[in-house]
């Protein structure tokens, strides 16, 4: 495989991480408002509302490892050009909606561009070793920061253009993600081993760390569907607050956050106690999901909770792909990043299509249902980890 310049390197790095932030971006500029809007949507129920919300990581989960396996055979771009036109047709398909059911369809279709595990695989066939876990940790910051901007604008934009304009933007971001990808990013000749055979998939599943960055990003991408869910329907019943105003929670609290997510990558690297702060993050979650269920009535409660909770999704976000790279080697890396990714958005659809059901239950179902995923997940990280201050 050809070496980038280092310049090249970087420049390459960056402009795929600014294309993944693009299509993630548009992936979640539904969220903060698409429970309340689809109130109003023909065919809507609670149970709809989650599939369509969550639909895109069920087949984003089954598409990652074999979206990726062809890439390396037919090249990165290629793949990834191929993923990112089935997201524009899927945004497409949704923002000509006029029923739930082809909403469902849609996002299913935006999720069949399952790109994220070959990304990743890109990002460490342009980077050298020592910079690897640098340049992955530049695509978490991105993605968390798209993550905060989707809700900051989100009602903004769904006020203006309705929840079919949201749709039409993701597209325009797509078709942009598109163009960054022919323009802005130098693929390395092609890899001689593949990354994604079956059996090094298996091998990967057998590493216990591994498996606890896999579990922890299914925990906390299914806390992320569920969570948003139910917020809007709690700000718009408890506190009469219609949907368009919520940035104005949004904006504060995403920047509150950053208090929270800044140091705690800086002190990770510093002290190198990866596991422990990971552990301790969910955790934390837990918890706070706990509190969020006691305390929905009051608003100081929801605010210093949602600050809690993007702080910690964003130190998460940003720092798990980091040190994912750095457990798994050479030989499996690409087969990890494909379990990952496939667990990330296996969380997204189960934590949309439970969540879903639960709130059809009572909005309290979905906070206990969280609560006892993310306190699980750092129990038994505890029992297997708790010796352990950083991840080798």
């Amino acid at each position: 495989m050809t070496t980038l310049s280092p310049k090249t390197e970087r420049r390459t790095a960056i402009a795929i991480a600014f294309m993944i932030a693009l299509r993630m971006y548009g992936l979640f500029l539904i969220l903060p408002v698409f429970s309340v809007y689809a109130r109003d949507i023909t065919g809507s129920t609670p149970f709809l509302v989650g599939m369509a919300i969550g639909i895109y990581g069920l087949t984003q989960a089954f598409l990652q490892i074999p979206m990726g396996f062809l890439s390396d055979i037919w090249g990165r771009k290629k793949v990834i050009a191929l993923g990112l036109v089935l997201f524009l047709a899927g945004s497409v398909i949704a923002a000509l909606a006029s029923d739930v059911y082809t909403i469902i369809i849609g996002r299913a279709v935006q999720g069949m561009g399952a790109i994220a595990a070959t990304g990743l695989a890109l990002i460490a066939d342009v980077s050298r070793p020592e910079q690897r876990s640098k340049m992955m940790a530049i695509v978490g910051v991105s993605i968390g920061l798209s993550f905060m901007l989707a809700f900051i604008t989100g009602p903004m934009l769904a006020r203006l253009y309705g929840l079919s304009g949201l749709f039409w933007v993701t597209a325009v971001l797509a078709a942009l993600a598109i163009l960054v990808l022919f323009v802005f990013i130098t693929e390395p000749e092609k890899r001689i081993d593949r990354d994604y055979r079956f059996i090094e998939v298996v091998r990967s599943l057998r590493n216990k760390q591994l498996l606890l960055l896999d579990l922890g990003v299914f925990a906390i991408h299914a806390s992320m569907s569920a969570l948003f869910l139910v917020l809007p329907v709690i700000l718009v019943n408890n506190f009469d607050w219609p949907v368009i105003n919520h940035w104005h929670l949004y904006l504060p609290v995403m920047v509150a956050s950053l208090f929270i997510m800044i140091p705690l990558i800086f002190w990770q690297e510093k002290q190198k106690n990866h596991i422990r702060l990971m552990l301790v993050s969910f955790l934390l979650l837990g918890i706070n999901f706990l509190l969020l269920h006691m305390g929905m009535q009051q608003w100081l409660v929801i605010v210093v909770s949602l600050i809690v909770y993007f702080g910690l999704f964003n130190y998460l976000e940003a720092s798990m792909p980091a040190l994912l790279s750095k457990v798994a080697t050479e030989q499996y890396r690409g087969a990890a990043m494909g379990a990952y990714s496939t667990s990330q958005f296996l969380g997204a659809f189960t934590g949309g299509a439970v969540g879903g059901y639960l709130m059809s239950l009572a909005l309290g179902a979905v906070l206990w249902a969280l609560f006892g995923l993310l306190i699980f997940i750092a129990l038994v990280g505890i029992l297997i980890f708790g010796h352990q201050k950083s991840i080798t």
